[in-house]
């Protein structure tokens, strides 16, 4: 017999199937963000700006200073102004904002443009060869560690190191004469940046990375952009026409002690396409934080054809942070917009885990309106028609858990638990039912109930429940949810 699993104050999503025993007229259900009436609240506002801004960078909250703060990448084509110095890979810009949705530019002498201060900040390295192409082609991200006793080294950033005309040890295989890896600078304040001379792992050379420090073991763990095609995606779809513009693009895990040193050395594939996608879909990057007890992935996909091209993000789960699975509907969490939206073709990800703000979780992300990808011939796209290009950072969000539900219409749905030990005296749940209901029973082993009740035309992310476990400690239940026109997202016990 299976040892039941001991529940806490600790959160219990149903993103997989690891507490669920049986399931019968229920469907996990993808809640996709709502994006913000003011998006992109990230926007070039000046004439000698950039067309667009996207969170190839991060958002980060300073507790500290009580302030907002992002870094982001330029892009859509450079400035026509001349008074703009030149900035390899496009640059980096820095804002900062007190509510997370109003933005403003965080200006300095760092970078002057005009002889005034701009938010562009500074970042080089006093041993890259001035005669050279700098090597910074793209940020990853950036983050202030309060772990870090070195004051210079208090804020860190990962970016694309990228060399041309490289021939040596660590040469591309897929792009010759290039250097590609994880670039590294530290700060003292987030605006002036020194870089390492050379990248500290090549585990990441394709570009969208992202990074977070591990709670449990306090390592950093990385992922990048690998090449991968499983034998059951190439069995499926190496024959098919549309496999052509499919690059491979997946996954690659490493981690580290101290932000430098990565292991192992080339990364380790932890997903990629698989046969629920499409023949031209790859996996173009992942986001991963830890939420709850889970690891939860932002996924980026490519879905790249001749008559469409767009990249949208959904969603993924681990236990370890190593074995992901994909939730199996595959509907965006993040979609690219419609007609007439600044989201249309191309949403990429920020390297920060979701803010709180209130009932609510965050999550910032770059949405561009132009098609991304060479093999892509369709006219509907506004590049080709002569329309502006533009790139914002927006924001959209979930009530907190409410990454996806466990649902039910009218014919009620049963969902009962595996055997758990409940280390509290009241039971909580985060319910959508404003008009149907959720009933919730307590059953021992053998099947017979302890006690129930009904949560019937409320709607709340800690609905507690009228129901005394003391008197359970010790002993093996099984929780059956009766779920009838509402949605079911977590639950706990305090």
């Amino acid at each position: 017999m299976n040892p039941s699993i001991r529940i806490g104050r600790q959160h219990q999503l149903f993103l997989d199937d690891y507490l669920i025993a049986s399931c019968e007229g229920v469907t996990r259900r993808v809640c996709p963000v709502a994006k913000h009436p003011a998006n992109p609240v990230i926007r070039p506002t000046e004439s000698w700006e950039p067309r667009g801004y996207i969170t190839y960078g991060s958002v980060i909250y300073d507790a500290e200073e009580r302030i907002y703060k992002a870094w982001c990448h330029s892009v859509v084509g450079a400035p026509t102004l001349e008074n703009l110095p030149k900035l390899p890979g496009g640059g980096v810009f820095h804002f900062v904002s007190d509510d997370g949705i109003a933005w403003r530019k965080r200006l300095s002498n760092a970078v002057p443009v005009d002889g005034k201060p701009s938010h562009i900040v500074s970042l080089w390295s006093p041993n890259w060869p001035v005669e050279e192409r700098a090597p910074f082609h793209e940020i990853f991200g950036a983050f202030k560690d309060e772990r870090e006793p070195d004051p210079a080294r208090r804020y860190k950033l990962g970016f694309l190191y990228l060399k041309f005309n490289y021939y040596g040890p660590g040469e591309h295989p897929r792009h010759p004469g290039q250097l590609r890896g994880l670039g590294v600078a530290f700060s003292p304040d987030g605006i002036h940046w020194e870089a390492l001379e050379n990248p500290v792992t090549l585990a990441t050379s394709d570009g969208a990375t992202h990074w977070f420090r591990d709670p449990v073991t306090g390592r950093f763990v990385m992922y990048g952009r690998g090449r991968h095609f499983s034998p059951e995606f190439l069995a499926k779809y190496e024959q098919d026409p549309r496999f052509a513009n499919n690059a491979g693009r997946a996954v690659r895990r490493a981690e580290s002690p101290d932000f430098l040193h990565w292991e192992p050395e080339d990364g380790q594939i932890v997903l990629s396409a698989d046969t629920e996608d499409g023949p031209g879909d790859d996996i173009y990057g992942m986001n991963v934080f830890p939420y709850e007890g889970v690891y939860i992935g932002l996924v980026q996909v490519f879905h790249h054809y001749e008559e469409r091209a767009w990249l949208e993000i959904q969603l993924a789960v681990s236990r370890d942070s190593i074995d992901f699975e994909r939730l199996s509907d595959r509907t965006p969490f993040i979609p690219v917009g419609g007609i007439g939206a600044w989201d249309r073709f191309n949403n990429s990800l920020a390297t920060n885990p979701p803010h709180r703000a209130g009932d609510e979780l965050r999550f910032y992300y770059g949405g561009r309106n132009y098609v991304h990808g060479g093999a892509c011939k369709a006219l509907d796209n506004g590049k080709e028609q002569g329309i502006l290009p533009l790139a914002g950072v927006g924001v959209g969000s979930i009530k907190a858990d409410r990454f996806c539900g466990m649902e039910a219409s009218f014919a009620t749905g049963i969902l009962r638990t595996k055997p758990l030990l409940l280390d509290g005296r009241r039971l909580h749940i985060n319910a959508e039912a404003p008009f149907g209901r959720v009933g919730v029973a307590l059953l021992r082993p053998d099947g017979t109930e302890i006690a129930g009740t009904v949560v019937q035309e409320m709607d709340g992310i800690d609905l507690p429940l009228e129901m005394d476990l003391s008197g359970l400690e010790g002993q093996p239940v099984s929780i059956e949810f009766r779920i009838a026109n509402a949605r079911l997202f977590s639950f706990w016990v305090e």
